[in-house]
C-alpha cells in the first residue's frame, strides 16, 4: 500500500511511475559483489542489460559511490547521480525501459543497443521514502554516439581508419582543476601514461618540450585526435603529439608510476 500511494504520488509530481504497466517486468535483484576486479561483477544486475562491443568498461554499487542521487522520484535520482560526474556518462539520453517491485532500469542506446543502464531504487534508509541511484554499468566510451564526445571528460580517440578507439586502450583527458592542473594532459596508451605540461605544472616530476624533433626511429601509431597524431619513442619512453606544424613531446613519468592528482 505505501508503495503504491508513493508511486501515484510521482505520477501525479510528472515523474517517472515505477508501477506503469508500460514498463515490463524484469530481474534487478541480482547482488553486486562489493570490491570485484571486475566491473561487471560489482555492477550486479545492471550488467545484464547492456550489450558492448568490448568489455564492460565501469560498474558499481553506491557500496562504491556512496548514497547518490537521493531525490523523491525515480527520474530526479538519476538527475542528481549524472549531475555529480563521479563517471564518464553520457549527460542525458536516458530512457526508463523496465521495472522490479522498488526498483527501475534506465538505459542509454546508441542505435537501439543499450550502453549504459543505471538502476534507481526506492531509498530504505530514507524516512521520506526517497529514491537512490543503487547501481550502474557502462560500455567503454568510445562505444557511446559521437555526437556526444564533448561531454566527456577523456577524449576519444581514433585509428588509422577512423574507428573510435576503446578508452582501455588509448585515452587522454585533462588534470584535474581541484589541483590546479587544468592545464596538464595525461595521455595513457596500453596501461603507460604520458603527460603533458606545457605550463610547467609538474616539472618535478616530467619536462616537456613544445617543440621537439621527431626522432628517426619514432612509430606513427595511427591514433590520431582534433587532427593531431600520435608517434611513440622507440624505447617508450616519450609519446609525440604531432599537428600540422608541431611536434610536442610528453615525456612517461620516470618512476614508471602514474602521477595522480590525490
Amino acid at each position: 500500500m505505501f508503495l503504491l500511494s508513493m508511486c501515484c504520488l510521482l505520477a501525479a509530481c510528472g515523474g517517472t511511475d515505477p508501477s506503469d504497466a508500460a514498463f515490463p517486468a524484469v530481474d534487478l535483484f541480482e547482488q553486486p559483489i562489493p570490491d570485484a576486479p571486475d566491473p561487471a561483477d560489482r555492477a550486479g544486475a545492471a550488467a545484464e542489460y547492456i550489450e558492448c562491443t568490448n568489455e564492460i568498461s565501469n560498474g558499481g554499487w553506491s557500496h562504491d559511490f556512496g548514497t547518490s542521487g537521493n531525490a523523491s522520484n525515480p527520474d530526479g535520482a538519476l538527475d542528481q547521480f549524472l549531475g555529480v560526474d563521479l563517471f564518464v556518462l553520457p549527460d542525458d539520453g536516458y530512457v526508463p525501459v523496465g521495472r522490479d517491485t522498488d526498483r527501475l532500469l534506465y538505459t542509454y542506446s546508441v542505435d537501439n543497443t543499450p550502453k549504459v543502464a543505471v538502476i534507481v531504487a526506492a531509498n530504505s534508509t530514507d524516512p521520506n521514502g526517497g529514491w537512490t541511484v543503487e547501481t550502474f554499468a557502462t560500455c567503454d566510451p568510445a562505444e557511446y554516439d559521437p555526437s556526444i564526445d564533448d561531454q566527456l571528460s577523456v577524449d576519444i580517440w581514433l585509428d588509422s581508419d577512423g574507428n573510435r578507439v576503446p578508452t582501455s586502450t588509448l585515452t587522454s583527458y585533462r588534470g584535474a582543476e581541484h589541483c590546479g592542473w587544468e592545464s596538464v594532459t595525461f595521455l595513457t596508451v596500453d596501461d603507460r601514461q604520458y603527460i603533458g605540461d606545457p605550463r610547467g605544472m609538474l616539472t618535478d616530476t616530467v619536462w616537456f618540450d613544445g617543440d621537439a624533433a621527431l626522432p628517426a626511429d619514432a612509430t606513427d601509431t595511427g591514433f590520431h585526435h582534433d587532427g593531431r597524431h600520435l608517434w611513440i619513442s622507440d624505447d617508450q619512453a616519450v609519446a609525440y603529439i604531432v599537428g600540422s606544424d608541431s611536434v610536442e613531446a610528453w615525456p612517461a613519468p620516470p618512476s614508471g608510476d602514474p602521477v595522480a592528482c590525490a
